[in-house]
Parts: C-alpha cells; structure tokens; sequence
C-alpha cells in the first residue's frame, strides 16, 4: 500500500493504513475500519504472526487485494455487467479463489433473489465521529438486511462491531 492515497471522488484519504473521510466542512474523520484497528486480537492472530514471519505483510496486502477485487467484480454484477473468468483472448483474468469467491456472491443473489438497495455507498456522520462505505443494504422476503461482503477465511468478533458502527451509520 502506498504511504499517501487521496481518493478525490470518493473524499477518502488513506495514510498508512489509516483511512479518513472528508466531511462536508472540511474536516477529517475514521473509517469504521481504522478505529477497529484498536480491537485487541486473539492469540490466534498473533500465533499466525509467528508462523508466516516476514510473509504477514505480503499475505496482508494479498488478502486485501482479493477483497478489492471481489467487492469490484459483486457491484458490478449488481449493476447488470456480464462478468467473466476469461478474457477476450481465452486467458484467465482473475484468480480462481477470487472467482471462487464471487461465485458464491452469484449463488446467493440467484438463489435469494435479493433487492440492492445501496451498493458501496459512503457515510460520513461528524456527529458520530467515523465514517465508513457500506457494501450492500437488500431487502429480502420484506426485510432490510445490511450487508458486508467479507473474503477473510473467519469471521472475527470486530465484525459485528463493523456491522453496528455500519447501522449507526444508516439509520442516523
């Protein structure tokens, strides 16, 4: 990752690993993400630290490219593109866990038949004091549902705090 990303359109700046929305009078304020940076991890985190050494920021930064790539590959299916594992030559153009990946987004959309009613929407809320991008909010069978793609291979406890900041978000 860079040490300096600034993301006019969406009014995202990111330092390091930290991500800041611009708020409507200028001001800065966290991602949802960057403050659960601070959520104290397990032991199994820091005994996966141990075992891949060196290799934990390239599998960090791996992992984080996957999940660009599939939360691109969701939206733009949602958004009525015809999305292929090959490209116009026959070639593969994604990689076969991102593909994996997105076919089980695919699976759940056809078999469910969800409404979209946000996709990868911005909220920056300086009464709350964070901001974050919300990646799906469907309704299903009568029901508002919010959704957060994920491609780790658990779902860590800080999830939910996620989901909850996400729904403050929302709803104030």
């Amino acid at each position: 990752m860079s040490n300096f990303i600034i993301d006019f359109q969406s009014k995202q700046l990111t330092l390091l690993d930290a991500r800041f929305y611009t708020t409507e009078d200028g001001g800065h304020v966290p991602s949802v993400t960057t403050i659960l940076e601070a959520y104290p991890k397990d032991y199994g985190y820091f005994q996966w630290l141990k075992s891949v050494g060196e290799d934990a920021d390239t599998i960090r930064d791996e992992a984080g490219r996957r999940g660009s790539v599939v939360h691109s590959l969701t939206e733009r299916y949602d958004n009525g593109e015809e999305i292929s594992l090959l490209n116009d030559t026959g070639n593969l153009q994604l990689k076969l866990n991102e593909w994996s990946m997105f076919e089980r987004y695919v699976d759940f959309t056809t078999r469910y038949q969800p409404k979209v009613l946000i996709s990868e929407q911005n909220y920056v809320s300086p009464e709350l004091g964070f901001a974050g991008t919300l990646d799906r909010v469907i309704e299903l069978d009568g029901k508002r549902i919010l959704v957060d793609i994920k491609t780790s291979n658990a779902i860590y406890p800080s999830y939910w705090l996620q989901l909850a900041a996400y729904h403050r978000l929302l709803v104030d």
